[in-house]
């Protein structure tokens, strides 16, 4: 096997396998439930092809944080502007709409917690700084900027866990209008 076909399968069985893990968790709620028996047999994998790429359940979903991580919040460190902002946000949801299957299980766990957490830390940061970089320190900003981002990131895992009608779409687009209006609001009339 030429080293392109080893990558690929590589590619293919590490999706796989995480593809598995997002599913078991989302059906059995905990990694403390999930075995890797259980993992490689929903992968249609051996173990022993598990073993060859992660040593634990832990590694797997480590990686899927990691790639997130990487994805999310690396990428955009330095978000000066409004548009900017639009962009990141914009970034943020296509991302969950490409990669729908393991994080539509990922998601509705009760393992989504830290990620959410995460994503609405670093949103909170992002357009924090904003307002900051542009002389606001008005704390009632602040405030409606925590209650928009947080509610926003609430509705994606009630999206994700079936319990509301509205798309990814839907949830970017009020996000976007409402970081919209808090800038034009605070920004562009200090």
């Amino acid at each position: 096997m030429n080293r392109s076909s080893y990558s690929r399968v590589t590619e293919k069985n590490r999706r796989k396998i995480q593809e598995a893990f997002a599913e078991l968790l989302a059906e059995r709620g905990s990694l403390s439930n999930i075995t890797v028996t259980d993992l490689a047999e929903r992968a249609e994998l051996t173990r022993g092809t598990f073993y060859n790429y992660y040593n634990n359940l832990y590694e797997v979903g480590a990686e899927l944080q990691a790639e997130l991580e990487k994805r999310l919040f690396s990428e955009y460190d330095n978000l000066s502007t409004l548009a900017g902002i639009e962009k990141y946000i914009d970034e943020v949801f296509l991302f969950f709409e490409k990669q729908e299957g393991i994080y539509r299980e990922l998601l509705a766990s009760d393992a989504s917690t830290d990620f959410l957490t995460q994503l609405e830390n670093s949103m909170s940061k992002r357009v924090l700084t904003l307002l900051h970089n542009n002389g606001v320190t008005d704390k009632t900003a602040e405030l409606e900027l925590l209650f928009t981002i947080n509610g926003a990131i609430a509705i994606v895992r009630k999206h994700y866990r079936g319990e509301i009608d509205l798309s990814l779409n839907d949830i970017r687009d009020y996000l976007k209008s409402k970081i919209g209006w808090m800038f034009r609001k605070y920004v562009i009339q200090s």
